[in-house]
């Protein structure tokens, strides 16, 4: 017979820190859901309006102060876009889906190496992403267009089986502010397929 000597000391710390580790961890969950709502207001953003697109079975919210514009394109390469520009003017943007079955990265690098003739880009980085299970990039860039003027990109690549969506922010580098950024990802994560 074997018998197992228990330190109760150990055990009751043990279990008082996992305790704590479980409380926290629904604060965390709390306060992340704060956050995001600070951020909205900070950036004066009062609600957050949702677009459905059935065709395709998703939806997505924009600010309910943003003005959108729907366009068509002929071919089926772009099957969704929506214009949105801010209530001052200063984000202008737009979401996307695009009909494609290669490879992400790849449509990415060609995308920056085409456009190089319209604009020169500072600071270019793609960083890959992960939102709601759909893998993807996250491209930040500063372009200079030929009328000198400098704006601040967020691009948003998600994968979705043979498609991608594609959020879209920019913002003029002199109007741009650090919390933005944390705005335009709270955007990108209301994206749901259904």
């Amino acid at each position: 017979m074997k018998f197992i000597i228990l330190n109760r000391k150990r055990i009751g710390v043990t279990i008082i820190i996992i305790g704590l580790m479980l409380i926290l961890f629904g604060f965390e969950k709390n306060f992340d859901n704060r956050l995001k709502n600070v951020v909205l207001i900070q950036n004066s953003v009062n609600s957050l309006l949702k677009y459905e697109v059935p065709e395709l079975k998703f939806n997505y919210k924009l600010p309910s102060e943003w003005k959108t514009q729907k366009q068509s394109f002929y071919g089926n390469e772009i099957l969704y876009h929506n214009d949105f520009n801010s209530e001052d003017a200063v984000i202008h943007g737009f979401v996307q889906v695009w009909n494609m079955k290669g490879d992400l990265k790849n449509f990415l690098d060609k995308s920056k190496n085409s456009s190089a003739g319209f604009a020169q880009y500072t600071e270019y980085s793609i960083e890959p992403i992960n939102i709601k299970g759909h893998e993807g990039y996250l491209v930040i860039y500063t372009m200079k267009t030929s009328e000198n003027a400098n704006f601040k990109a967020y691009e948003y690549f998600l994968k979705d089986k043979d498609k991608f969506v594609r959020f879209a922010f920019y913002v003029r580098d002199k109007n741009f502010k650090e919390n933005m950024a944390k705005m335009f990802e709270v955007i990108v994560e209301t994206f749901e397929n259904y």
